[in-house]
């Protein structure tokens, strides 16, 4: 098994929410995340921050690549795709929802021992991982 120097893993979402809506992040969350040393995120949350962008379903004042630059603070450590992860999403249950982001991300989190910040319900509910739940209640789109 892979040994990341990390705790916690961020969910597109909650990483998302943290620069751009912090006030729609529960204290209990920007505490655990600000007392935990380094914080992980999947690599490919980049690339589905890039296409929910481009498909509208995420605005923002800056462009992308700035967005970037701020997002990718110093206490976050990217945590690239590996074999291992890849063969784990197939080895999630027949029921955990398709989307591909969400499987290598709860697979991430599975097979490394780290416990998944998220605000989708259903990878709570699926219990393929540990898990920091909280609800989203904003609308990105402003």
């Amino acid at each position: 098994m892979e040994r990341v120097g990390v705790k916690y893993l961020m969910d597109t979402a909650p990483w998302i929410n943290v620069i751009t809506l912090p006030q729609s992040v529960p204290r209990r969350i920007r505490d655990l995340l600000e007392t935990s040393g380094p914080v992980g995120l999947c690599s490919v949350s980049l690339l589905e921050a890039a296409i929910l962008h481009r498909l509208g379903r995420w605005q923002m004042r800056a462009a992308l690549p700035e967005f970037f630059a701020v997002a990718m603070a110093a206490n976050l450590q990217l945590v690239e795709l590996s074999p291992a992860i890849a063969v784990k999403t197939n080895e999630l249950p027949a029921d955990f929802q398709g989307d591909p982001f969400d499987r290598t991300i709860a697979a991430t989190a599975a097979m490394l021992n780290l416990t998944l910040v998220t605000t989708d319900p259903a990878i709570r509910d699926a219990k393929v991982c540990e898990v920091e739940y909280y609800p989203f209640l904003l609308s990105r789109t402003k």
